[in-house]
């Protein structure tokens, strides 16, 4: 790529000065992704019971990443490059199944679940090499710490930071080091921090219902996660009672580790990070629906139907920030970061026809 830099004056007029951005790289193309998918579907007791499963693997290559590179002969110190290889290996299973099925009455329930695992294979190769791990995510000011680090040969999403198991008369961070000794925040240095927890869930699942009675109808609609962690910001930022620039958690005059803190200093630490596993009533939708023409005024309405329905119901959880449904992409998910709007609960009345 190329910018525009100071004008040149030639030919006896100024014409913008252009320079590159960037090295070129001549080889710079798309990533390539590779899978091996072996899945089943099959049908049972006259259709009544449906399913599927899928086990995958999928290979990821020539991902992109910036390498730095000696100037000269380059023009400036970092390349970028189709380098990387990752590798998700997962399951999904559906499965379906009419549970009554009488003119009348009916009932359909249905599940899914997912679960994968990745890994990062490979972030070098004989032209351009890196180190084995790097340092992404962040808390922010005052903390400026990083959250997470990715590591050849482990998943995307570990949380690296310090692991707490007390705090000290003072309030005092009290930490374990790299061999497992407990010493004070204080004295750490970077090789003891150590992996948290991981903002990936390992398992996805869903559970919906669909019942008629009659006129009436009903879905029901629930989902969740597990086996993942959050690190939650709002607390790690506004649980201190000593912090009078933010605001402050009811929780901050709660004990610390059994102790009453008295004061202590910011810190991103395992005691902020907690499990994320969730169930949500997600959808559910009531209705009516009127036989053949309303009738009356309304005679041209046909096939009438008056409904009420909810959105984000219901969230089972022991999480205790706002939704632990964070993000999950990217290369440092599961921060719940504290400038995080809390997710809308909804309401709906509608009615729906047919105009003749």
């Amino acid at each position: 790529g190329y910018v525009y830099g100071k004008p040149i004056f030639s030919n006896g007029a100024w014409v913008p000065g252009v320079s590159p951005s960037r090295n070129p790289n001549p080889d710079l193309r798309w990533e390539q992704k590779d899978e091996t998918n072996v899945g089943l579907d099959f049908s049972l007791f006259d259709f009544r019971v449906n399913g599927s499963a899928d086990v995958y693997r999928r290979e990821t290559k020539d991902m992109l990443y910036e390498y730095s590179v000696p100037v000269p002969p380059n023009l400036f110190g970092e390349q970028l490059a189709n380098v990387g290889h990752m590798r998700n290996d997962g399951v999904e299973l559906s499965l379906s199944y009419k549970v009554i099925d009488r003119p009348g009455l009916s009932w359909t329930t249905g599940a899914n679940w997912s679960t994968n695992s990745n890994k990062l294979v490979s972030l070098s190769n004989s032209v351009y090499q890196t180190s084995d791990f790097f340092y992404t995510g962040g808390t922010g000011a005052p903390i400026q710490q990083t959250t997470h680090r990715v590591k050849i040969g482990e998943p995307i999403g570990d949380f690296y930071g310090f692991e707490s198991v007390d705090i000290d008369e003072d309030g005092v961070w009290i930490v374990l080091n790299e061999a497992g000794e407990r010493i004070s925040i204080k004295d750490v240095t970077e090789a003891d921090r150590r992996v948290l927890g991981n903002g990936i869930p390992k398992h996805f699942f869903a559970w919906n219902n669909a019942v008629r009675l009659g006129k009436f109808d009903l879905s029901v609609n629930m989902r969740g996660a597990t086996g993942f962690q959050v690190l939650n910001f709002l607390r790690m930022y506004y649980e201190n009672p000593t912090q009078l620039d933010y605001n402050m958690l009811k929780s901050a005059f709660d004990p610390v580790y059994g102790e009453r803190p008295v004061d202590y200093d910011l810190a991103y630490v395992s005691y902020y990070v907690e499990d994320g596993d969730y169930v949500k009533l997600d959808n559910a939708t009531l209705g009516y629906t009127f036989d053949g023409n309303v009738g009356g005024m309304l005679s041209a309405l046909h096939n009438a139907r008056v409904y009420v329905s909810g959105r984000n119901l219901l969230t089972v959880t022991g999480y205790k920030g706002l939704d632990p449904e964070v993000s999950f992409s990217g290369l440092a998910p599961g921060n719940d970061d504290r400038a995080q709007y809390p997710t809308t609960r909804m309401f709906t009345l509608g009615l729906s026809f047919t105009l003749q």
